[in-house]
């Protein structure tokens, strides 16, 4: 995933390369508020059970497009910080039975 978004960023002629850290991270930010507002929206604000829909997915998308072109803006290899993040999370619920750090 992460070698698509960097070929379709790099094929684009209007995406700045790369985008400036902090606009990429208020870019993610931005991106993470709407898929909120889908979740909200498609459930009333809270008052009936989430339905899964596309647009739901769509704004996800949008999230994990973003997080991957970060990633490799910042030379990143996301599936081995994930990788490491997983194993650190395995390793605190073995030890506290919780993945939270304190």
């Amino acid at each position: 995933m992460q070698e698509k978004v960097k070929k379709f960023n790099e094929s684009m002629p209007c995406h700045r390369k790369p985008m400036p850290v902090y606009a990429r991270l208020l870019d993610i930010e931005s991106e993470i508020g709407e898929l909120a507002k889908e979740y909200l929206e498609s459930s009333r604000y809270g008052t009936t059970q989430f339905a899964m829909n596309e647009d739901f997915v769509m704004e996800y998308g949008d999230v994990l497009y973003s997080l991957l072109s970060l990633a490799n803006e910042m030379g990143i290899d996301a599936e081995s910080s994930l990788d490491t993040v997983i194993a650190k999370y395995r390793k605190r619920i073995e030890e506290k039975n919780s993945m939270g750090s304190k």
